[in-house]
């Protein structure tokens, strides 16, 4: 099974992209699965009572949250499935940018929770967008309450997909893509996985 990661920040197109290139890989004659991270069984429930917890939550515990989803999306989705291509809309990765990079949660911490989750991507396309593009896909998205702060936000985590240190590049097999229009943007990961 070749697993396809499918990554970038907020707002960056993946859910659009990853949909259509399912659509374009099952007309090939695939057999493809799309699966998400975090895939919200464990999540879901747990980052909800966190969020609305009284209580001032660690980036820790919110990572230990996101650990136990990955390695759960790993035993059911991964190990024991026999389709052509596997389709990540996020991965692990995401969760280094965001706990990790983004957050200062100890890189080696989280290394060691992440080491029994097997699905290891063979290749992630990191969806490049413009900054300001983000801001505005956030702006339409989310309203403007507390702008400045999700400005900033946003920025942080694009500049931290899109400078990723070496080790998480080669960890992920990371190629980066500028998104464009849907059609070419297919065409371009399409290529980087040499589906014809």
């Amino acid at each position: 099974m070749f697993i396809l990661a499918i990554e970038g920040p907020d707002f960056a197109g993946k859910t659009t992209i990853a949909t259509a290139l399912l659509l374009k890989l099952r007309e090939r004659g695939m057999k493809v699965e799309r699966t998400e991270l975090p895939s919200r069984l464990i999540t879901g429930i747990m980052t909800d009572i966190l969020r609305n917890s009284k209580d001032e939550i660690s980036p820790e515990v919110f990572a230990l949250v996101y650990a136990a989803d990955h390695l759960h999306h790993y035993h059911r989705v991964i190990a024991h499935n026999s389709i052509d291509l596997l389709l990540l809309e996020r991965s692990a990765l995401s969760f280094f940018v965001y706990e990790g990079l983004v957050l200062g949660v100890d890189m080696g911490w989280l290394r060691e929770m992440n080491k029994y989750n097997g699905t290891k991507p063979d290749l992630t396309v990191v969806l490049r967008v413009p900054e300001d593009e983000l801001l505005r896909r956030a702006k339409i998205r989310r309203g403007s309450e507390d702008a400045f702060e999700k400005e900033q936000f946003v920025r942080r985590v694009a500049r931290s997909f899109y400078n990723l240190p070496d080790w998480l590049r080669e960890e992920f097999n990371v190629v980066y893509v500028d998104q464009r229009g849907i059609e070419e943007t297919v065409e371009e990961i399409m290529k980087k996985i040499k589906v014809r």
